[in-house]
């Protein structure tokens, strides 16, 4: 008896100090002064025990006198229980969280394995895990992360008639119930169903109501019952259960009756938000996804499996609409449980066949088992579907993109502490915190008209959802009603047209010939300088992704320019391969126009002041498909400009100069207003234009906020007192993003369209006229295609294999 009580009494000073593990700070054994990593360990866990005398008592009274000095006042062990009950308001939630922490508790006492810790999972899906840092020699991480799903009709199951595609809109909403209503006017079609989830908590009970309301003269509008309805809390297993109460529902499983005893009928689920809205017409989506088999589920997952750390990968329950942190979770991985965790997008196109899967949830199968672990996961939405996804059969009709346009805002940790919204940041560590999708606004129109999704958000209904900012925060335009603007001209410019158009209707305009140079004016002599011996061009070095100022031609072709060549066009053998760019697409709204001097003439748009934004792409050399970026999303707007992956992000749209918002040529790319405020609340100021220009020249050259002693890697240059040194002399130097207003810094351009001259020998010795005459030419919108992250070209295919029109229709 007495050996079982000392027994116990140690196994409740084990609990203590695993418990509290996590609170200390471990590091190499140099950093702990003289003593060793676990003699440091021992000084901060350790109680204090001389106030207890252990003379001449048996063991039980021995382990009583231990347990009750390990949760006296103040302990670690009370303030442990303290904080975890700290956002509780019910008995029953702290019954919760003390049973769940129980567990912990009697695994240690009982010596059995952590919860979770030795699960087996049985993975169904054939195609294997890739290790990204050691991947096959034949293989790269473009092959795994841009897994496509399109084969040849004779291969798979294609429905015939776009038109007869019939989808299943699954959509969560808590208080936009006007939101709501206009996301399926807009989308409705004959033979498409509608299914809501309303949040559960009472501040939601006005939005269930109205759409109890509208749904009761539509037998497309379906709304889930109060019984069904789960109270929402970012980060928790809640998300995933309200979509998964939406896949029930539809099917008719677990309790839910639908006003049909059968299931719905769909062939397709197409999970959304209230606050996402279309991009595309009703045609475009049905004739998108038509050009895929049936049976594809479009789910955008990272397919590097992730293996978080187990001293950041916790264990949490979730009542009283908050989330409680316990203690950590064992990160499952493929060694030692059978399966790998991956992070996906919770918003989706799935077929008929995984939503039922997912749905029924069957004894037996890989969802049954995973919906217990991923329970207590937080942020479960972003780790449950692709995670079952990769570990079914379904995995093999997998087409790993949702055509879902979505810009993550700023982590919660990058604004200062008492602006950061406190259920992001629920983690050990305060600065772990979590980040939300940025609130689309009218300054994102024209990306979202180039985006090449399908669906977009988050959006905001009313100005009525700004209440509280400053004018200046306040949009002039409602974002959706541009977008509804230039998807109807879309669509009607579409009807009974035979001809490729742009996202606006018009024709697609470009330079002539094959693309453009993009020439510093100040090299040219043009405003009555000196012009300089050696013409140069926006370009890439001769090693990285960096852009340069650099020569626009080859030596030899220096010589024999004519007189005025930028006037007219050029010859492409003439230019440097890494110089040639193509301007396109752009937007729609407002025009571009290429004036004989080489200049663009800016005409500003409805709602975009800055005129048509464009993407600028690399056409020639191991670069080639790639777009100019301001590489600014993961610290501050300005600094090194380069060449990445075409993705549509703000940081890529570039507007040309008038002289009312940049210098008159510049190139400049506008940061979103959020990004504008959020730098504002950390005590920076910040334009809301950046152009393009060179370092060391200006007079507002910027500074790295994160470390203020370093500037630009570049050397500063001495300008002379009464101007600026020649542009000449940044030859070769990296080019970066700067004020607008950085006057010296900021480089014009001209345009000069480049061609194809045939036969032509780059060294035949004979003097060659680059001025070829170039027609009128007009930058404008044009079609979007695949950017480079997304490998699948996708075409719209009839019963003969050719492209069809496209056919719009009304909103």
């Amino acid at each position: 008896m007495q050996r079982t009580i000392a027994f116990w009494a140690l196994i409740v000073v084990l609990l203590f100090i695993s418990v509290h593990a996590e609170q200390v700070p471990v590091g190499p054994p140099e950093a702990l002064s003289s003593k060793t990593e676990h003699q440091h360990f021992q000084r901060l866990l350790q109680s204090s025990w001389d106030e207890i005398d252990f003379t001449d008592i048996d063991s039980h009274k021995a382990a009583r006198s231990g347990l009750d000095q390990l949760v006296k006042d103040g302990s670690h062990m009370e303030l442990r229980w303290a904080k975890m009950f700290e956002k509780a308001k019910t008995p029953e939630c702290r019954a919760k969280i003390a049973t769940h922490f129980g567990y912990f508790y009697n695994a240690i006492a009982s010596e059995q394995s952590m919860p979770f810790s030795t699960a087996k999972f049985e993975n169904k899906c054939p195609e294997p895990f890739y290790d990204w840092e050691n991947l096959p020699p034949d293989m790269h991480v473009g092959h795994v992360q841009n897994r496509t799903y399109q084969p040849p009709r004779e291969n798979a199951t294609y429905i015939d008639d776009p038109k007869d595609l019939r989808f299943l809109y699954a959509i969560l909403t808590h208080g936009e119930w006007h939101s709501t209503i206009r996301l399926i006017e807009t989308l409705y079609e004959d033979g498409h169903v509608f299914v809501v989830h309303v949040d559960g908590k009472e501040n939601s009970d006005e939005t269930y109501k109205a759409l109890q309301k509208y749904a009761a003269t539509r037998d497309h509008v379906h709304v889930l019952g109060s019984s069904f309805r789960v109270r929402v809390n970012w980060g928790g297993f809640s998300m995933v259960n309200a979509t998964l109460q939406i896949l029930q529902y539809s099917f008719n499983v677990n309790g839910h009756c639908s006003r049909q005893r059968d299931p719905l009928v769909f062939d397709k689920v197409i999970h959304l938000a209230s606050s996402s809205y279309p991009l595309a017409t009703r045609s475009e989506i049905r004739q998108r996804i038509a050009s895929f088999p049936l049976d594809a589920n479009f789910l955008h997952v990272i397919m590097k499996p992730t293996r978080p750390s187990p001293d950041v990968w916790h264990y949490f329950v979730e009542c009283d609409d908050s989330l409680h942190r316990i203690y950590r979770l064992n990160p499952l991985n493929n060694h030692t449980n059978g399966m790998e965790l991956f992070t996906s997008s919770q918003w989706f196109i799935i077929s008929r066949e995984f939503a039922e899967y997912l749905a029924r949830a069957e004894a037996g199968t890989f969802v049954h088992q995973y919906l217990d672990y991923i329970e207590h996961v937080v942020v479960a939405d972003e780790t449950f579907f692709g995670t079952v996804l990769r570990h079914t059969p379904f995995c093999l009709k997998h087409h790993n993109r949702n055509f879902l346009h979505l810009q993550f805002d700023r982590w919660e940790s990058e604004l200062p502490s008492n602006d950061r919204d406190p259920r992001k940041c629920m983690m050990l560590d305060p600065n772990h915190c979590g980040r939300s999708p940025t609130t689309l606004t009218a300054d994102y129109a024209d990306i979202l008209e180039l985006s090449d999704d399908l669906f977009a958000r988050k959006f905001v209904e009313h100005i009525s959802d700004f209440e509280g900012k400053s004018e200046e925060e306040v949009p002039e335009h409602n974002v959706k009603d541009i977008v509804d603007d230039w998807r109807k001209r879309r669509g009607t410019s579409k009807q009974g047209s035979n001809s490729s158009t742009t996202l606006s209707g018009q024709p697609q305009m470009t330079f002539e010939g094959h693309g453009v140079l993009l020439v510093a004016r100040e090299t040219l002599g043009i405003d009555g300088g000196d012009r300089q011996p050696v013409p140069l061009c926006l370009g890439l070095g001769e090693t990285g992704n960096n852009l340069h100022l650099v020569p626009c031609f080859h030596d030899w072709v220096i010589p024999t320019l004519a007189p005025n060549w930028e006037f007219g066009a050029v010859i492409e053998a003439e230019t440097i391969p890494h110089n040639r760019w193509e301007m396109q697409p752009c937007t729609s709204d407002g025009h571009l126009e290429r004036l004989d001097s080489g200049e663009i003439e800016v005409t500003p748009g409805n709602y975009s002041i800055t005129g048509p934004r464009c993407m600028l792409k690399m056409m020639e050399g191991i670069r080639a498909g790639r777009c100019f970026d301001g590489d600014s999303g993961n610290s501050q707007p300005g600094g090194e400009v380069q060449v990445f992956p075409c993705v549509h992000r703000w940081v890529q749209f570039l507007s040309v100069g008038d002289g009312r918002l940049a210098p008159k040529g510049s190139l400049f790319f506008t940061i979103p207003l959020h990004i504008v405020r959020q730098i504002h609340r950390m005590g920076h100021e910040q334009s809301p234009h950046m152009c393009l220009g060179v370092w060391g020249r200006g007079n507002k050259d910027e500074v790295d906020w994160k470390d203020e002693s370093q500037a630009f890697s570049q050397e500063r240059k001495e300008n002379p007192v009464d101007g600026w040194k020649p542009l000449s002399e940044w030859e070769g130097e990296e080019l970066f993003s700067t004020q607008c207003s950085n006057v010296g810094a900021v480089v014009e351009w001209i345009f000069v369209p480049f061609i194809v001259e045939d036969n032509l020998s780059a060294d035949d010795g004979t003097d060659i006229d680059a001025t070829t005459d170039a027609d009128e030419v007009m930058f404008g919108p044009a079609t979007t295609t695949e950017d480079t992250m997304n490998t699948a070209h996708e075409t719209v295919i009839d019963d003969n294999g050719a492209a069809p029109e496209r056919i719009g229709d009304e909103l």
